[in-house]
């Protein structure tokens, strides 16, 4: 009997505490060499992109983005997105729909962005199965353009597999994890650098046939965010910007400097498990994290491709990797991109160890 529970839903977790926030926020800023609350943010030209926005308006008002004010961040997120990676069904056989919808998103406290989602969020629901599990796969589109999917997981013809149906259709195919590890999956209509950068990406992990140890598990994704003023939204993104490579924000998991604001918690002496990806769609990520060394670097995810000892490890745009580490001694532990011209954008979080 098919699963239906494969595509694990991964909102955001509101945060609720404030203690620790401004301690966080301020340990980052030093340890990244960037005061909290600096103007990163760069100008760019705008040009024309076709969006659907189904939700309300956001706090941020059009008329200043329209002066020609780029988005910063302001205040707190509403939401932070929960980053522990649930485990995945023991079904071999599996059922996994996708929705295509239109949606406004926050990407970085106080910045609304209209977008193009799978099932409403940016990125999209963690897909999490087995080595070896069959997935039964259908594609509904409920946006207003057509779109398609793209499984790095998975060997299927692109030219069937991989078409873009239009609104109104589904998509219906098999397909089979035969590798283990850390893949993306995202839209490839064309242009597919406009679809990345408007939010149609997520993350897959396919456990090994022979399972990792027990560990603390997360799953990060970085991506960028390029954006010009819009109405009703506020802002949306700019095509233009995405050609130059001229991002307004760089962040995990869809938001800026998230885990800041809500760290990850681990134990002294803990196993840390970290699937990252990096969707792009342009930039790579130098993956590190600030005061610890990595004990174990598998590239792609899969258990074959063993690094050990690793300070930084490089994630080309639509790649993966997973990363061990046990840390000894309690402290705040930032992950970042280091590339720093874009750490200071919000690819920054914590690690918080008690």
């Amino acid at each position: 009997m098919e699963n239906e529970i494969l595509r694990r839903p991964l909102g955001r977790r509101r945060f609720l505490g404030l203690s620790g926030s401004i301690a966080a926020a301020g340990a980052v800023g030093a340890a990244c060499g960037y005061g909290a609350g600096k103007n990163v943010y760069e100008a760019g030209t705008a040009t024309a992109l076709a969006s659907g926005p189904t939700q309300a308006p956001p706090a941020q008002s059009t008329p200043a983005a329209a002066a020609g004010a780029r988005p910063k961040a302001s205040g707190k997120l509403a939401t932070v997105r929960d980053a522990s990676l649930a485990p995945a069904d023991t079904n071999p056989n599996k059922t996994l729909v996708i929705e295509v919808k239109d949606a406004v998103v926050e990407v970085a406290a106080g910045v609304q962005m209209s977008t193009w989602t799978f099932d409403g969020h940016v990125p999209g629901n963690v897909v999490h199965v087995r080595q070896g599990d069959t997935i039964n796969f259908t594609l509904r589109n409920n946006g207003t353009m057509g779109h398609s999917i793209d499984f790095h997981a998975a060997e299927t013809p692109w030219n069937i597999n991989y078409k873009t149906i239009l609104p109104g259709q589904e998509l219906k195919f098999v397909w089979k994890a035969n590798f283990p590890g850390t893949f993306v999956y995202h839209c490839g209509t064309a242009p597919v650098l406009q679809h990345i950068g408007n939010g149609m990406y997520g993350a897959i992990v396919v456990d090994p046939a022979t399972p990792f140890a027990p560990a603390r598990e997360y799953w990060l994704e970085q991506s960028e965010f390029y954006l010009k003023a819009a109405s009703p939204s506020g802002w949306e993104g700019d095509l233009t910007r995405m050609q130059a490579v001229t991002p307004d924000f760089v962040v995990f998991n869809g938001a800026a400097n998230q885990y800041q604001q809500q760290p990850l918690a681990a134990a002294v002496g803990e196993r840390i498990r970290l699937y990252v990806t990096n969707i792009g769609p342009t930039l790579f990520s130098a993956f590190h994290v600030i005061g610890a060394i990595f004990d174990k670097v598998y590239v792609d995810g899969n258990p074959a491709n063993v690094l050990r000892g690793v300070s930084t490890y490089t994630i080309p745009p639509g790649g993966g990797a997973t990363f061990e580490l046990v840390i000894p001694e309690a402290g705040q532990y930032p992950f970042v991109t280091h590339a720093f011209a874009y750490t200071g954008l919000g690819a920054v979080g914590l690690i918080e160890v008690k």
